[in-house]
């Protein structure tokens, strides 16, 4: 086969391939067993497509869309729960549930898979995917718009010298390099202490440490057991801790808005942005 030939086909061969994607019907039953997915979904599909999100989905302490949950049939991820809904589709995280994923695809039923939003970059490609894969990408679109808008006007309010902040959790757990939480941080131009002193991913950090090496905000997370006594609560704001600066409020972010990325995260980054900048500017960090 000659070159011009061999280029012929090949294009030929790549319109056909792409008219049969663009071809591909919108699902019209949609199962989403992660609670991450869950958000995705919750802002995207239309109404009556998505018959099935995860069983976290309603908790406001790890769903930011928990009151537009309310009212959808729960699953608990398990393989048996999808063969029964019978979905067109099923929406799942790539970090677990990996036997849910073989056995659905496997039964022949679509899976598309979504990673971690580990930083609020992520966002906007997300959006756009879900909104691609549920038939709503012009709404997919707007929001992604969106997002990535309040994400630059956030990088344009730069300090010289930027405030350093902790996000202190259950039994002392902070938040380092390589979290949403951290990126938050970031977004309000805030240096993550945690990062800054070489810590990854939701560890444990000492409280000695703490004492001996404060950041200029301490920002404690509220107590995940509610009105039920807890050490892992008790551990949030160690007494040790009361002389150093924290938010006059835990809620600077509604419950939820951390677990997952959606423009509800960056609610919370704009939220401590502007207290940053009433409490913390630039001109009193020396820049």
């Amino acid at each position: 086969m000659r070159a011009p030939q061999a280029l012929a086909f090949v294009a030929g061969f790549a319109a056909c391939v792409g008219a049969a994607f663009a071809l591909e019907p919108t699902p019209a039953r949609v199962m989403s067993t992660n609670v991450c997915t869950d958000q995705l979904a919750l802002l995207l599909a239309k109404p009556g497509q998505l018959v099935s999100v995860s069983m976290l989905a309603a908790d406001p302490r790890l769903s930011a869309l928990h009151d537009r949950a309310a009212g959808h049939a729960t699953n608990t991820g398990r393989a048996e729960e999808v063969f029964l809904v019978g979905p067109d589709l099923v929406v799942a995280a790539d970090y677990s549930l990996h036997a849910l994923t073989r056995f659905v695809r496997d039964a022949g039923i679509a899976v598309e898979e979504f990673g971690f939003a580990a930083t609020l970059d992520t966002i906007a490609g997300d959006l756009r995917r879900m909104g691609g894969l549920l038939g709503n990408s012009t709404e997919g679109e707007r929001l992604a718009v969106n997002v990535d808008q309040r994400l630059a006007d956030l990088k344009r309010a730069a300090c010289a010298r930027r405030p350093t902040a902790l996000i202190r959790g259950q039994n002392g757990i902070v938040q380092g390099a390589g979290t949403l939480a951290g990126s938050v941080l970031e977004a309000a131009r805030f240096d993550n202490h945690a990062a800054r002193l070489g810590y990854q991913g939701m560890t444990p950090f000492p409280l000695e440490l703490l004492i001996a090496d404060p950041p200029d905000l301490l920002i404690l997370s509220e107590p995940w057991s509610g009105t039920a006594a807890s050490l892992a609560d008790a551990v949030i704001d160690h007494p040790a801790l009361a002389h150093l600066p924290t938010l006059p409020s835990r809620n600077f972010a509604e419950p939820g808005v951390l677990t997952c990325g959606g423009p509800f995260t960056l609610d919370a980054a704009e939220a401590l942005a502007r207290w940053r900048q009433e409490n913390l500017p630039c001109k009193d960090m020396g820049s």
